[in-house]
């Protein structure tokens, strides 16, 4: 074993474990704790677990318990009985769970592991390939303990008090400690040219019959070689339809399909049946273990049955919550069951397609008004629905505006429900695909992605869900900003004409300016390169919604494959000239730490002084030219612009050629890694570049290679990385005059102008309090967060944050950083900000009590201070989640809940931002003829950056909040009187 893994990241441990057995951390139990559980193996079974035993001691895996062992505890044993081909085997199980408190694997702190699924052999799947399993014999058993571990495995058989030497089933940390054997069993196949996957004792080879048929024989004699014993019953293939960790998997004729068994979803349909028996009757009757059953079982169709998670969270809760061995459903939990046994149904023998599913790129996107109706397009196809037609039609339980409903008012609500319509009304078109939606609403982009939202949401959600799975339809949600979805924005406002106008003038040069540059290699040409070098299990660079992806798995530029972890992928990557150099490094740095099982082809671009072609031919041991097309070859595809489908886009002006890195070890010195050191002599004449020749070069991309502005601007960080990289000075774009002027007529050269918001005034802000629901908590915080950003010139970062798991209290406002000095004035302390990075300082915020005015930011900020929160060091502004739990005020919330109260208010939510407030409060105290350096220092802005430095008194600093609160106090007089 030492020899086969002597250059295995995980060496040391997997020579160690075989040779003196594993171990794992626990902590010991107080010396005055003994604990006894007792063992639960039936009557009928105490035959055959006696016989069990007995050969576990005849073999050495078990010995008896000497009198000088310091034991802490005997814990229970157990049978359990599996049948396999009419043949019952009866197999030893200990539970180490109980005591609760004491238990073994309440004291082992269990380090999170990385675990295989059927997943990954979705990925390796091609259709038309062969598949062949191995799996091995009593593979836990094979592991030895560590002596030192004995006295956790302690149980009392026969009046004998034992112990387990050998990894037994039950301790919580055998899974993942075995999952490293297997993982390293993977890798040295893999190094050897092997498309494997492996869960714990089962392995799944993936290739050509002959291939596989030949890696089955190099396995088997590599585990055996380790020591392990292979179960030749369960041994099968080469196959195309083959059963894999109990799904059904088939790579015959043009598809790769996967399904459950027939008898796998009766077994679920009974045991639902049984659940709902016990659950009619009175009290709490449903055991607790039965409950689990089913979740297990259900967790295990998820792999196939799109969506079902849906219906499981209720069943999840419930156990969570209750405590005894007996469970009473509750009716939210009785309604899912009875849905599961109708999807289920649905899947009943049915095979979901695995290869990658088309996504349909074309142009789709949905909005709602609370106002007027809904609306969307695909393609040439749109509707447009008022809500007054829809209310005088036949109503569903789950339709909009319904009284008993007050949610079902909410823009939230109606955004989804337009999705659902659009899907119902359009899902024959879009049969079998992955379909890409653009919506303006991010909590409905989330509520689609996770299938879960507000209890009130949930029955529209399983209606979208039951439609998605009538059509075969895989919904995949993107946001575009509210300015961008103006086809739907306006066909939800029932002006149809102006749409008509406006979508014929506009659709070409949309999917022109979206598509131009998601450019993708003609299949003809990559598919030779999957079966020669694959099967790839990544495509790492590819656009937003996937669409030229040939991978099921691929890496868009969120997720960034500059950091992403190669380790143990074979990557296929046609990478952005920009990120080419930081994605190779990247996945050297992975190659590095796991040699064995990691592998990449990437297509280069070859024209003289390119980088990342200099880098790719300068590592000859690393990577070698598989393939190579000269100038004027036809290589690519791109979206058509006139829609419909991908289109052959010209030829290249220069070569191209495809590098593969081999999943073996190959070598390269840190030397060569350094820089792109053929072309270091070029790019010493060349760089630093100057602003003439940058400007030069990004409007002859715009004007002639028809890349986008913004692309453009992405580009020259491909620019400044071969200066950082070659140890020359970068000087920002937005510091080159000449290359930033280029940049903005090329944007108004495309027809993308800066947008500016509106801002928010006393009147505005006064229609909106008019409107507040006094009995909703989130909507009075977010008031008051409001509030405070338009007194204080806030941004929108200073009271809210990107994400909730990304809140920082040294990066954000905490309720300690608020003060009320007297009863006329409120202090707040910014400790960070976008001209505070560094903690160098504090800015101070006052603001006066305006008596009387809903408007008083005084008056909101206490309101806020005396209700829930997350204590002193806790975010100042919380919101409640749809499970009454607190957690801080988030952006898209923010501006979400904003211009929700805006619309109710009669406002166009779509003409302000999260800014508006900042840039309304400067323009409402400008109004009021405040100096310009107390508006300037009140904010904070960094412009005229001297004026900062004004040493203010508190005199001077309470003149400002002193005007606007009178402001405040004359417009909401005025509004008073006016009513």
């Amino acid at each position: 074993m030492a020899a086969a893994f002597k250059t295995d990241p995980d060496k040391v441990f997997l020579v160690r474990g075989a040779a003196c057995g594993v171990g794992f951390p626990f902590k010991s139990v107080p010396e005055d704790t003994f604990y006894t559980v007792e063992n639960y193996v039936p009557a009928e079974h105490w035959e055959a677990m006696d016989k069990e035993i007995r050969k576990e001691r005849a073999a050495g895996n078990v010995v008896m318990v000497k009198m000088e062992w310091s034991i802490q505890g005997i814990s229970a044993v157990g049978v359990v009985a599996k049948e396999r081909k009419g043949v019952i085997k009866f197999r030893p199980v200990w539970d180490y769970s109980r005591p609760e408190d004491v238990g073994v694997n309440s004291r082992i702190d269990l380090e999170k592991e990385k675990f295989s699924s059927i997943k990954d052999a979705y990925a390796l799947l091609r259709p038309g390939l062969w598949m062949a399993k191995l799996d091995l014999t009593a593979a836990y058993r094979s592991v030895p303990v560590a002596a030192m571990y004995w006295i956790a495995h302690v149980f009392e058989w026969d009046e004998e008090v034992l112990a387990d030497t050998r990894a037994p089933f039950g301790n919580s940390a055998m899974p993942g400690i075995f999952m490293r054997f297997t993982r390293g069993i993977v890798r040295w196949m893999k190094a050897q040219g092997a498309s494997i996957v492996g869960y714990l004792d089962d392995f799944l080879l993936i290739g050509s019959k002959k291939v596989v048929s030949e890696f089955l024989l190099l396995l088997r004699e590599f585990v055996t070689f380790l020591g392990f014993e292979v179960n030749d019953d369960k041994c099968e293939g080469p196959f195309q339809a083959m059963e894999f960790l109990g799904i059904l998997l088939s790579t015959e004729g043009n598809q790769c399909t996967a399904s459950i068994s027939e008898d796998r979803i009766l077994v679920v349909q009974q045991k639902i049946a049984d659940i709902r028996r016990l659950g009619a009757l009175a009290g709490a009757q449903v055991p607790r273990t039965l409950m689990e059953g089913l979740l297990g079982l259900l967790a295990f169709c998820g792999q196939v049955v799109y969506g079902l998670s849906l219906y499981t969270r209720y069943a999840h809760a419930l156990l969570a919550q209750a405590r005894g061995r007996y469970l009473r459903l509750t009716d939210k939990v009785v309604q899912d069951l009875k849905v599961i046994v109708t999807v289920i149904r649905l899947y009943n023998g049915r095979k979901v397609r695995l290869d990658r599913v088309e996504i349909k790129w074309e142009w789709f996107s949905s909005d709602a008004s609370t106002g007027k109706g809904m609306g969307a397009v695909l393609d040439r196809r749109w509707f447009a629905v008022t809500w007054a037609w829809l209310i005088c039609q036949p109503q569903e339980p789950y339709f909009p505006f319904r009284p008993d409903c007050p949610e079902s008012y909410d823009i939230g609500y109606l955004e989804l429900f337009t999705v659902f319509w659009a899907v119902v009304l359009w899902g024959k078109y879009i049969t079998g695909k992955t379909v890409v939606i653009r919506i303006d609403n991010n909590c409905v982009i989330g509520q689609v992605e996770k299938w879960w939202g507000p209890a009130a949401y949930i029955p529209l959600l399983r209606q979208l869900f039951y439609v998605c799975v009538q059509h075969d339809v895989r919904l995949r949600p993107v946001y575009i900003s509210s300015e961008d979805n103006i086809y739907a924005d306006l066909l939800s406002r029932d002006r149809v004409e102006d749409f008509r106008a406006r979508f014929e003038a506009d659709k070409q040069r949309l999917v022109w300016i979206e598509d131009r540059d998601d450019w993708m290699l003609i299949p003809t040409l990559w598919h030779p390169l999957d079966v020669q070098l694959g099967p790839f299990t990544v495509d790492c660079c590819v656009s937003e919604n996937g669409a030229n992806s040939f991978c099921r798995v691929g890496w868009t530029e969120e997720d960034d494959a500059r950091i992403m972890d190669f380790s143990g992928h074979n990557a296929w990557g046609n990478l952005p000239f920009s990120d080419f150099i930081d994605i190779v490094r990247n996945f050297l740095r992975c190659k590095r730490r796991a040699q064995r099982g990691t592998s990449a082809t990437f297509l280069v671009p070859w024209w003289p002084g390119n980088p990342g072609f200099e880098l790719v031919v300068s590592l000859p041991g690393v990577f070698r030219i598989v393939r190579r097309w000269e100038r004027n070859s036809a290589l690519f595809t791109a979206p058509s612009p006139e829609g419909g489908g991908r289109t052959f886009w010209g030829t290249t002006d220069w070569p191209v050629i495809v590098v593969h890195c081999p999943p073996c070890e190959v070598s390269w010195t840190d030397t060569e890694l350094t820089g792109v050191t053929g072309a270091r002599g070029f790019l010493d004449k060349m760089l630093p570049a100057e602003d003439a020749v940058l400007a030069d070069w990004v409007a002859y991309m715009v004007t002639e290679r028809a890349v986008k502005p913004d692309t453009a601007k992405k580009y020259t960080s491909g620019v400044r990385a071969l200066h950082v990289q070659l140890g020359f000075e970068w000087v920002p774009v937005r510091q080159r005059w000449a290359v930033h002027a280029v940049l903005q007529g090329c944007g108004r050269r495309w027809d993308t102008p800066s947008k500016q918001v509106m801002p928010m005034g006393f009147e505005e802000l006064l229609l909106i309090a008019g409107v507040l629901n006094p009995h909703n908590f989130n909507e009075n915080v977010v008031f008051a967060a409001m509030d405070t950003c338009f007194f204080c010139f806030f941004r929108k970062d200073n009271v809210s944050v990107e994400k909730a798991e990304a809140w920082n209290p040294r990066g954000h406002l905490v309720r300690s950083d608020v003060t009320f000095p007297d009863g006329a004035s409120a202090d707040i302390r910014v400790r960070h900000s976008k001209t505070i990075q560094a903690g160098e300082r504090y800015h101070h915020v006052q603001m006066r009590h305006v008596p009387g005015s809903p408007l008083c930011p005084v008056t909101s900020l206490q309101r806020v201070m005396e209700g829930p929160g997350l204590g002193e060091d806790g975010p100042l502004f919380c919101i409640e989640d749809a499970k009454g739990r607190l957690k801080p005020l988030t952006h898209s919330f923010f501006v979400s809940t904003f211009r929700k109260l805006a619309e109710r208010a009669g406002l166009d939510p779509k003409a302000y931002s999260g800014h508006s407030f900042r840039r309304g409060g400067a323009t409402a105290a400008s109004g009021l003829a405040v100096p310009g350096h107390l508006i300037q220092a009140h904010g904070d802005w960094a412009s005229d950056c001297y004026k900062l430095y004004i040493d203010l008194g508190r005199e001077q600093q309470l003149l400002l909040p002193s005007a606007m609160a009178e402001g405040a106090a004359a417009a909401t007089a005025a509004h008073r009187a006016g009513r």
